[in-house]
């Protein structure tokens, strides 16, 4: 097959990570894009960036572009649906310099990633799938699929950012475990609330949380409900839902008239994903390709931030040595993979204790969240890790938050 392209770096998959990635490579290096949407799409969610995300924007050079699209917010206020305030998260007792969160669209994030890209001269090639690598000696070739025609292209490396199913990742034959967290969600954008200043809200209660959030000109909704779920809640029908809603929350009521039919929220079964190596010869991955999680701690599109922002770093010292080979994209994996291991780990933990059906457990997680509450250097703990500063609790937090 003849070559179509030929480029220094190859990033298949289009979202946040790979555009970041992209972005920070573009200035130095001819960069193409491959991304199988035709478009961007309009989300109908929101996405929560945190400290670490935020740091790596900064990192990236790109936090001054997204800022303004975003909503700070500093706090989390905590309720038992019907019953009382259980606690109040202050993000700002964080000693970082973005000690709140940064709310926003996930597809108007896109669109500002992309259109600074595609000024440092990097391109996308949209409605193209990836279809296979085959390794050369001096580069590695892209086997891509767009419209009818197939595609080869030649890289010195390609980059999977193409989500928890990674068609990178099963390429490279990458021993990889994934399974269905028993958490399923619902997303949706209603109108903004004026009582959502700087703060946002999630109810919960056993078997059942809800979050409120707002963004640039609306309220982000996620509605946590456990797997197989989904058709009992949609046979109720869509007023009943948002009947529901308004009873967790009756500030939301008259709000959600954006939410016409089923097709304006969105349902997510998340997976979740560990990968036994990151990295082969002139390839990485990053993202969800390599570390899907629980959404419990909304941490995904900040990891994949964080990791954009060490594999610049990995790549550009390839190019200076000249070695694309997996021992030396060894060095972003060891960098990342601690801190996202502990991440997976304790979004696991969250879930079984905010979203459980389980008696003891829901009774127990309510015990940590009102004694971290209560507890200034307990919410520190909780909110470095939440956030995306640490990659590990002390034997004696880890007791703390229990006893």
């Amino acid at each position: 097959m003849t070559i179509t392209g030929s480029y220094d770096i190859v990033i298949v998959g289009g979202g946040v990570g790979g555009l970041a990635l992209g972005y920070a490579l573009a200035n130095k290096y001819s960069v193409l894009i491959i991304e199988a949407r035709p478009r961007i799409v309009p989300s109908k969610r929101g996405l929560s960036l945190q400290a670490n995300g935020l740091e790596a924007l900064q990192k990236l050079d790109l936090l001054e572009r997204v800022a303004p699209i975003g909503v700070k917010t500093s706090h989390v206020a905590w309720y038992e649906i019907g019953g009382n305030l259980l606690a109040d998260l202050d993000y700002s007792i964080l000693d970082h310099p973005y000690s709140y969160l940064l709310t926003l669209v996930p597809s108007e994030l896109e669109r500002v990633l992309r259109d600074q890209f595609s000024r440092r001269g990097g391109e996308i090639q949209e409605s193209t799938s990836f279809r296979e690598t085959v390794l050369h000696y001096d580069n590695v070739r892209l086997r891509v699929q767009r419209n009818t025609s197939s595609l080869e292209y030649s890289a010195s490396i390609i980059v999977g950012a193409d989500g928890e199913n990674s068609r990178v990742r099963n390429g490279l034959n990458l021993p990889t475990k994934i399974r269905e967290c028993p958490d399923h969600f619902l997303f949706m954008l209603a109108r903004p609330l004026d009582m959502l200043q700087g703060q946002a809200r999630q109810y919960f209660a056993r078997g059942k949380m809800v979050g409120f959030f707002p963004v640039l000109g609306g309220t982000y909704i996620f509605y946590y409900l456990p797997a197989g779920r989904i058709d009992d809640l949609r046979a109720r029908g869509l007023d009943a839902f948002k009947t529901e809603l308004a009873n967790i929350m009756p500030e939301i009521s008259g709000k959600l008239d954006r939410v016409t039919s089923w097709d304006d929220i969105v349902y997510v079964a998340p997976k979740r994903v560990s990968v036994g190596h990151w990295v082969a010869d002139r390839a990485a991955l990053l993202g969800d390709a390599v570390h899907a999680l629980d959404p419990s701690w909304a941490q995904g599109a900040n990891m994949t931030l964080q990791d954009s922002s060490v594999l610049v770093d990995t790549i550009e010292k390839c190019f200076q040595s000249g070695d694309f080979s997996a021992n030396r994209l060894k060095a972003y994996e060891n960098a990342r993979r601690k801190q996202t291991t502990f991440i997976q780990r304790q979004s696991d933990r969250t879930a079984r204790l905010t979203t459980t059906e389980n008696r003891f457990n829901y009774w127990l997680g309510k015990q940590i969240i009102r004694r971290t509450a209560r507890n200034k250097t307990l919410m520190q703990a909780a909110l470095k890790a939440s956030a995306g500063l640490i990659d590990h609790f002390s034997l004696r937090e880890q007791l703390r938050f229990i006893i």
